[in-house]
């Protein structure tokens, strides 16, 4: 047995009045989030330092720790000098 059912309606053919200020406040919320999640860049000395500690995990390798820490003493110089 097939029955149909036909209910009385009407097509929209816009958006619902909020849907904009909605949809804004929603974009405006997510660039918040993304601008406040994104990493903010290391100043030179905190670098040095990364590299530094970074350097300390490598005993067992010495030149690939001299390395590191060279690396590290050229952030502390290029620090100094801007």
């Amino acid at each position: 047995m097939n029955a149909t059912v036909s209910l009385p309606s009407t097509l929209r053919r816009s958006a619902p009045r909020l849907a904009r200020p909605i949809g804004q406040a929603v974009a405006a919320l997510v660039a918040t989030l993304s601008a406040w999640m994104r990493p903010r860049e290391e100043s030179p000395a905190e670098a040095a330092a990364r590299l530094r500690r970074l350097a300390n995990q490598y005993l067992s390798q010495p030149s690939f720790a001299a390395d590191l820490r060279a690396a590290a003493d050229r952030h502390d110089n290029y620090g100094e000098g801007h």
